[in-house]
């Protein structure tokens, strides 16, 4: 790694003092228990693939050694730049499988990322899904590139056949302090921080699971994509238990719609999604199946209105709540027994193995009731971030409450209290972090690409509260004096490739000046005044040059994005959509031109200008505006 192997190396030391590692069974021999027991029983389904145990071990073999080849090895790291795929599944495992460590990158995450990745870790093998998604550019500034593997080269069907003529058991030991992989999360600085987690701490966070999710037979669907650690709970429980783990394909994960049917026609037992995802899965007319037994949230704050809503729905099908910041390994604490009556829904007790704390600024505990911040010990808290030691040591600190001396905690930065039954309750971030549709995104970073810009002489931005209260990000911009501030269409074509989707702005607010508080810092108090009445106007982000149906359709994305900044030719998801937002999008559409337009054509038909087209064309009506060739559709 670069610097960084023996940072890992020391930080893994640190953790074996302080007793914190589990000692358990490798998750490796769990699922080749599975294989030997359960070989026939479907393993894995992504999109039209399928791979029983015994092929998905095979694949996992024959990718294992052709990677090996290429030079992954332990304390190497295999970068997964694909999207969502069987292959992409199995790339994790054959990582498990040759002792090295993985981090999954999709194509569409910003290639700074993948340039991070590169600089934090010895990254050996990309495997990467076309030129795009590892610039040449990006390789020749490294003075050691990482071996590309082309994903185009590799079929599940070949991969299985070279595993079949390779040893059954052919496996590289590693400790089980070994790190496992590594996720990327936003940073305040505006770098992106890697956390690091081992596989022991992997390994315990699944065991706890067991008593809540169940141990018959289950087929697990989970409505996130691989490059979330919050997915490695339930996909690891599933593979290690003999279960069926369904994962939708990235259309079928944009599409509501399609992902219900995906839930009946392989009749689920177990659901997981974030909490603004379910909120739109519960509103589908298909409908869950009769099979589902246990639906789990996590990743977003889950409300009393979509635990009542779910109660209405599936009255006889328990709700959990799990929460946990990335570096406490995907979940520390879960609450059971949600009651839609009570103000505000727990996160719960901790896992076992784990143990939380609520304290004030001089690390004293409170008592029951006040809030304080959270602290988390135990075995899931994570080596720490790669390549950044300092970053580490301000929130990886010493546990003055362990039994012996070592213990760590971890400072999530979340305010929190505990109540009179002894279970923890979440009040919002100590800092200017937000959680958006499953991903944690940091305030700061933002407002850094944002100052980036030419124009831009300075950035606050904020996280507030929008339609069904889901977090919207609003940006207010200085521009450089003497320039007029640059409007949404450039500053959100400048956020894209920088910040992940969910954290590029929905709202553009210029100002000629920066209110300060007493303090001399931005008074975000005074900003909020700022914002526009509504988030939106009536009309689109040009009325005056706008007409005929193009108008009326910029006049509802308006409404539903809460800003009337997208231009004709923006992509939907790209100005602030959502799954969610795609299902109001609809009904909008449908009432006004009832039947003109399908639920999943708008996965395909993503702006204004093709859904203005569509919507002509279908009711043979001439449009006023000169349109793109609308893209081919499918049919539901």
């Amino acid at each position: 790694m670069t610097g960084t192997a023996n940072d890992t190396r020391s930080e893994a030391a640190m953790i074996r003092r302080s007793g914190a590692a589990v000692e358990a069974r490798p998750l490796w021999d769990d699922f080749r228990a599975r294989v030997a027991e359960t070989p026939e029983v479907t393993a894995l389904v992504v999109g039209r693939d399928s791979l029983t145990y015994r092929e998905l071990d095979h694949a996992t073999a024959g990718l294992a050694h052709s990677l090996e080849q290429h030079g992954l090895r332990p304390g190497r790291v295999l970068c997964v730049r694909t999207q969502q795929s069987a292959l992409s599944v199995v790339a994790m495992l054959a990582a498990l499988r040759t002792g090295a460590t993985w981090a999954v990158l999709e194509p569409d995450l910003p290639v700074g990322r993948f340039e991070a990745l590169c600089r934090d870790v010895d990254c050996a093998v990309v495997l990467s899904e076309g030129d795009d998604a590892v610039p040449a550019a990006a390789l020749a500034a490294m003075s050691d590139p990482p071996a590309v593997v082309d994903a185009a080269d590799l079929t599940l069907h070949r991969l299985v056949e070279a595993g079949r003529e390779l040893p059954a058991d052919r496996y590289t030991p590693v400790p089980e302090m070994s790190p496992a992989y590594v996720a990327y999360t936003s940073g305040s600085t505006g770098v992106p921080k890697g956390v690091l987690v081992s596989r022991g701490q992997l390994a315990a966070s699944i065991r706890c699971r067991g008593p809540v999710y169940g141990t018959e037979h289950a087929v697990l669907l989970i409505a996130l994509r691989l490059s979330f650690d919050g997915i490695l709970g339930g996909m690891f429980w599933s593979l290690t238990g003999g279960h069926t783990l369904v994962l939708p394909d990235p259309r079928q994960l944009l599409d509501v719609g399609e992902f219900v049917r995906l839930a009946r026609e392989h009749r689920v037992t177990h659901l997981f999604n974030i909490p603004s995802y379910y909120r739109a899965v519960l509103q589908d007319p298909g409908g869950l199946p009769d099979s589902l037994r246990l639906v789990v949230v996590g990743g977003e704050v889950c409300t009393p209105p979509l635990v009542g809503a779910h109660h209405e729905r599936l009255p006889r099908i328990p709700i959990v709540n799990e929460y946990g910041p990335t570096e406490t390994t995907i979940a520390c604490t879960v609450a059971t027994d949600l009651d839609p009556a009570e103000d505000r829904i727990p996160i719960g007790r901790p896992w076992p193995g784990v143990h939380t704390l609520v304290l004030d600024e001089r690390l004293r505990e409170v008592p029951p009731g006040e809030r304080g911040e959270l602290y988390v010990g135990g075995s899931l808290v994570a080596i720490g971030y790669v390549h950044q030691p300092a970053r580490t040591a301000e929130r990886f600190v010493a546990d003055p409450y362990a039994p012996r001396p070592g213990g760590r905690l971890y400072r999530t930065g979340d305010i929190a209290s505990v109540d009179g039954r002894g279970e923890l309750h979440y009040h919002g971030r100590t800092d200017q972090q937000a959680k958006i549709r499953g991903a944690r995104i940091e305030l700061g970073e933002i407002e850094n690409v944002l100052e980036g810009h030419a124009d831009v002489e300075q950035a606050v931005v904020l996280c507030e509260p929008g339609e069904q209260d889901e977090p919207q990000v609003i940006a207010f911009v200085l521009p450089v004096p003497g320039t007029r501030p640059p409007d949404a269409a450039e500053l959100r074509g400048h956020c894209r490739g920088r910040l992940v989707e969910q954290a590029v702005p929905t709202l553009f607010v210029p100002v000629d000046r920066m209110p300060l508080d007493r303090s001399t810092k931005a008074d975000r108090a005074a900003l909020r005044l700022l914002v526009p009445a509504g988030r939106a106007d009536s009309g689109g982000a040009a009325d005056g040059d706008w007409s005929g149906h193009r108008l009326a359709v910029g006049r509802i994305w308006a409404k539903i994005l809460g800003h009337s900044h997208a231009t004709p030719d923006d992509h939907f998801f790209a100005v602030g959509g959502s799954s969610i937002k795609v299902v109001d999008l609809h009904d909008r559409l449908d009432g006004t031109w009832p039947g003109a337009v399908r639920v999943g054509e708008l996965f395909d038909y993503t702006t204004i200008a093709a859904q203005a087209q569509l919507i002509a064309d279908r009711l043979g009506e001439p449009t006023e505006d000169e349109e793109p060739a609308p893209p081919v559709t499918y049919e539901l």
